[in-house]
């Protein structure tokens, strides 16, 4: 059975009303087969644009919104919408499918290995193209970076602690 979280907006109403409204939705979800799982109140809302009571045709601009969280058939979800339209005191009712959530999977033990050891930068590395330009680009640099370093430097020599220096012969 696929879940279905049910956004319920009611007209503005007093507790024992408001409370057997809930109560009416909740039985015609139950009777039709659904499960319910939570029923979350939202509190008493400023509507987001007018709408308009049934019945009277008077403005609604405040209300109460409620969610149920449940579990039913796509055919139960049909019927239980043209019920739950039908009813005077609730002023909006949508259902929304929820999709199963995924299992987050933790990778934390790759991550904190040295980037030479991780396979997605060994995979990165195997898969990687370098066009002509690149490579060119990549050669000029290296050989710019070899040239400014300066190769005729007197090599010093070496001093050994606790010998004498050896004499030049001329």
């Amino acid at each position: 059975m696929p879940s279905y979280e049910i956004t319920l907006i009611t007209r503005s109403l007093a507790k024992p009303e408001l409370f057997t409204t809930i109560r009416r939705a909740a039985k015609v979800l139950l009777d039709n087969g659904a499960i319910i799982e939570k029923l979350e109140s939202l509190g008493h809302r400023d509507l987001p644009f007018r709408r308009v009571r049934k019945q009277t045709t008077e403005h609604i601009y405040t209300s109460n919104y409620f969610l149920i969280k449940a579990f039913m058939p796509r055919e139960v979800r049909d019927t239980t919408n043209t019920i739950l339209r039908n009813d005077l005191d609730l002023v909006h009712v949508c259902y929304m499918h929820e999709k199963p959530k995924e299992p987050i999977y933790c990778n934390l033990a790759e991550l904190l290995k040295p980037p030479a050891e991780r396979e997605s930068v060994k995979a990165l590395r195997d898969n990687q193209k370098l066009g002509h330009y690149t490579r060119q680009m990549i050669y000029k640099r290296t050989e710019k970076e070899w040239k400014a370093i300066p190769k005729s430097y007197p090599i010093a020599e070496p001093e050994i602690i606790g010998r004498p220096k050896p004499q030049k012969y001329e």
